[in-house]
């Protein structure tokens, strides 16, 4: 059973990825990273280094379980991390994403859905979830930096978390996080 929730929480990881970047069926042969790419993934914000232990730690997510990239592979493009609930370390993660991609290719992803305009922090963003997903498991919040966005997801497939609605949920820990994020 922990092992199904822990590829949950993978899939998941991965699909909120692609849920900015997504994926063409049209394309074949291996995908390289550009030099231009490289260079603008190592200078994006890295939601591993630069939120606090002790952030994260007073919004109740388990600092030992970070984990950084997709199953420990770096993206292109990309700068990923998550965390687990403390509470409910099976049941939900949060992930914190910084990328070269915008919020009008988030939007224009068509398994991104339900978007709402918010602010959070005083920073305007958009929230919104991934079809392919309940209503009582996702929640994501994008918004513009000078380099793409910055994004946080909450995954939520345990039982005892969906207490809880997603957004909701993620709220408060965008409230402490988004201040963080570069402008």
């Amino acid at each position: 059973m922990l092992v199904r929730r822990q590829s949950a929480m993978v899939v998941g990881l991965m699909c909120g990825v692609l849920a900015v970047g997504g994926c063409s069926g049209t394309e074949t042969g291996t995908a390289q990273p550009s030099t231009d790419t490289a260079a603008a993934t190592a200078a994006l914000w890295d939601p591993c280094t630069q939120i606090p232990d002790s952030t994260l730690t007073g919004l109740g997510l388990g600092v030992g379980s970070k984990r950084s990239g997709i199953l420990g592979v770096e993206e292109p493009g990309w700068k990923i991390c998550r965390w687990d609930d403390a509470e409910f370390p099976s049941g939900w993660g949060i992930g914190v994403y910084s990328t070269i991609h915008t919020i009008a290719e988030v939007r224009a992803k068509p398994t991104n859905i339900e978007f709402k305009d918010v602010v959070i922090g005083g920073r305007s963003g958009v929230q919104f979830r991934q079809s392919h997903y309940d209503a009582d498991e996702d929640c994501s919040i994008a918004f513009s930096t000078a380099s793409g966005l910055a994004q946080l997801d909450l995954l939520n497939t345990g039982v005892q978390a969906k207490t809880v609605p997603p957004c909701e949920r993620l709220q408060p820990i965008a409230e402490a996080i988004v201040p963080l994020f570069p402008k």
